[in-house]
Parts: C-alpha cells; sequence; structure tokens
C-alpha cells in the first residue's frame, strides 16, 4: 500500500512542478500553491465570461503574500493543514480515497471538500472554513472581481472633508 501511495505522490509532484506557478513564492512550496490554487477553482466556481475567477485574480499568489506576514504559528498551522488535507494517506483515512487532493477529478474535489465541510470532527470543519474564507478573501477583495458582483467599491462621499 505504501509503494502505491509512493507512486501517486510522485506522479503528483511530477504534474505540480511541471504545472504553472510563480516563480517568486514566499511563503507557499510550489505543491502548496497547487493546493491552494485548486482550493480557489472548488470554491470560489468556474470562471465566467464576466468573472476573471480564482486563476486570473490568482488566488494562490495573493494568499501567499498574505501568510508571509502573518504569525508564524499561524504558518506553520497552515503548512501543517495542507499537508494533511492534500496528503493520500490521510484522503484514505478520512474518507477512503485512494488519492490526493490534487490527483482528483472536479466532482471528486467538490465532494472530499463537502466531506471537510460536514464532518463529524471540529478540526476539519473549522480546517475547511479556514480554506474556504481565504479564497474567498483573496478572490473578492482583489478589484478585477467585483464586476460579478456589482461592487464598485467603497463608497465616499464628495463633500467630505
Amino acid at each position: 500500500m505504501l509503494s502505491l501511495g509512493g507512486v501517486h505522490g510522485l506522479a503528483a509532484f511530477l504534474r505540480v512542478s511541471r504545472a504553472h506557478r510563480p516563480v517568486d513564492l514566499v511563503f507557499f512550496s510550489d505543491q502548496e500553491y497547487q493546493i491552494v490554487q485548486a482550493i480557489a477553482r472548488r470554491v470560489i466556481g468556474t470562471e465566467s465570461t464576466t468573472d476573471p475567477g480564482p486563476a486570473n485574480v490568482d488566488v494562490a499568489l495573493r494568499a501567499d503574500r498574505f501568510l508571509a506576514g502573518a504569525d508564524p504559528e499561524i504558518q506553520e498551522q497552515f503548512h501543517q493543514l495542507l499537508v494533511v488535507f492534500n496528503g493520500p494517506l490521510f484522503t484514505f483515512l478520512f474518507d477512503f480515497r485512494f488519492s490526493s487532493f490534487l490527483e482528483m477529478s472536479p466532482e471528486h474535489q467538490d465532494t472530499y471538500l463537502e466531506d471537510w465541510m460536514t464532518s463529524s470532527l471540529a478540526f476539519r470543519r473549522t480546517a475547511f472554513q479556514a480554506l474556504k474564507r481565504l479564497c474567498a478573501s483573496m478572490h473578492y477583495t482583489d478589484p478585477r472581481s467585483w464586476d460579478e458582483i456589482a461592487y464598485t467599491g467603497m463608497f465616499l462621499p464628495q463633500d467630505r472633508p
């Protein structure tokens, strides 16, 4: 079983290493960047014709910059969360799945995220909320996403001193 996990892990690493990624990551490893970007695609949704989508906003790169300035304890916990969330051993232990999150089809990624959201284990529900809120805040605080939600920016009266 471990050798099978090793083959899957190697395949995921090779896929991640060849995938498009920024060269100037500050906080995330290449694989962590890919995990967060994949989560963002599932949480925020497929790009529409008017929405720049998580790939164009680059949610994972914005999260990388944001978390680089976080407290070191939060940084360590976030790294650990991504290892547990994506690791094939943990996906098997929690949900009897035989692949990492990055190797799953979009449909299986959705059900895996739902399993975390509705888990009987509080840490999984809390972790899901952290991942979802990070992705949503990084996406919707970028001005390129505002047209989709009809947000025109902060209102400031013209006559304000």
